[in-house]
């Protein structure tokens, strides 16, 4: 405990440190307040009375060197004790300050979440998308809003948690594997190599053979009666028959080539018609119909029928052009056989009846012709 006059006389120290030196007007001169007063002098007629041991002037007592310390000590103690106040003050200042930042930035986070909440679900809903719809983007959304809402630190950044770019994100990523489902939907059920699976190159075989043989029969028929005719002995038949054999080895090349084209035409239409079909899986958005299925039984459909029409494309193609040229035939075969003559006779080789009704009937007109010179 320190004593009442040490504390005193620590607080009038204090205060007499703390206060500036001033002028004091004292009725009609200045004086220092802090100069001690001069010593009254005495009247001569004054009789001083002196203690025992001395005379003079007898100073009041000084605290000692431990009450010195002593008011020190109280001093700091003060001291200490102010600041600690000036220190509280200072955080309760601060902590309001942060208590009013902290509620700043909860109602704009708030609002910022409200609002990116709201405009994209609204956005969802313009599209026909709801809670629980069949590409799960509602759900995505909304979950990834709260999620980002939830993770936010007070006074933290929260302009990319609420970004609309989350939603084009979903959309963007839900949209393509929705294409790319479609596409493999479609893709299952008509191959890429479907029109050439169905219009390969024997699919018009029999409809070639069935134009090539049918000409090849007449050419044969004209050459026959060509022959019966007398236009042609045997050997030039035979050799015109030859000659028809090697042609129609020429005509099925020819043939093949045009059915070639017709097919490759089907063909291009048809796979026109199925890119046609993925390039509208690739364009599905959001809104639209899209059935893989339908759109692969149309396909199909339409290369049913593109079979059907088969034989007529490949005729029309043909069209009137004949293979097998007789009259050329039979001039070519007169030209390499020469002036050989067909042995006469009904039992002659390579003959016919024709033949020998002409022959027969002009040996009987060199005969009367012989017979009336023999008359004149």
């Amino acid at each position: 405990m320190i004593p009442a006059h040490i504390a005193q006389w620590a607080l009038n120290k204090r205060k007499s440190e703390d206060e500036p030196r001033v002028a004091a007007v004292v009725a009609t001169h200045v004086t220092d307040v802090r100069k001690p007063k001069k010593k009254a002098k005495r009247k001569s007629d004054e009789v001083v009375l002196e203690t025992k041991g001395g005379g003079g002037y007898v100073p009041p007592p000084q605290p000692s060197p431990q009450e010195q310390a002593a008011a020190r000590d109280w001093e700091a103690q003060q001291e200490f004790a102010r600041e600690q106040r000036r220190a509280d003050a200072e955080r309760l200042r601060l902590a309001e300050e942060k208590k009013v930042q902290d509620a700043a930035w909860t109602s704009s986070k708030g609002a910022a979440y409200n609002n990116a909440l709201s405009s994209g679900t609204g956005r969802l809903s313009s599209m026909g998308l709801g809670p629980g719809d069949e590409y799960g983007v509602y759900d995505q959304f909304t979950g990834r809003i709260n999620q980002n809402n939830l993770g936010l630190t007070v006074g933290g950044d929260y302009s990319t948690a609420f970004s609309p770019t989350i939603l084009d994100e979903i959309l963007g990523t839900s949209r393509t594997g929705q294409r790319n489902k479609y596409k493999t939907a479609f893709n299952a059920q008509v191959s890429p190599y479907f029109a050439e699976d169905e219009f390969g190159g024997s699919r018009d075989d029999a409809i070639l053979a069935s134009i090539l043989d049918q000409q090849y029969q007449d050419a044969m028929g004209d050459l026959t009666s060509a022959r019966d005719r007398g236009q042609a002995n045997q050997i030039v038949y035979d050799r015109a028959l030859r000659d028809l054999g090697t042609a129609k080895s020429t005509a099925n090349t020819e043939l093949q080539g045009i059915g070639r084209g017709v097919l490759e035409n089907i063909q291009t239409d048809i796979n026109r018609r199925r890119q046609g079909s993925l390039d509208t899986a690739a364009g599905w958005d959001f809104g639209t119909t899209y059935d893989p299925s339908a759109e692969a039984g149309r396909i199909r459909s339409y290369a049913g029928e593109r079979g059907q029409q088969l034989e007529g494309d490949i005729r029309g193609a043909v069209g009137g052009k004949e293979f097998f040229d007789v009259s050329s035939l039979l001039g070519k075969a007169q030209a390499r056989v020469g002036n050989q003559t067909t042995p006469t006779g009904t039992s002659g080789t390579g003959t016919s009846a024709l033949y020998d009704t002409f022959q027969n009937e002009a040996e009987r007109d060199a005969q009367n012709t012989r017979a009336n010179e023999g008359i004149f």
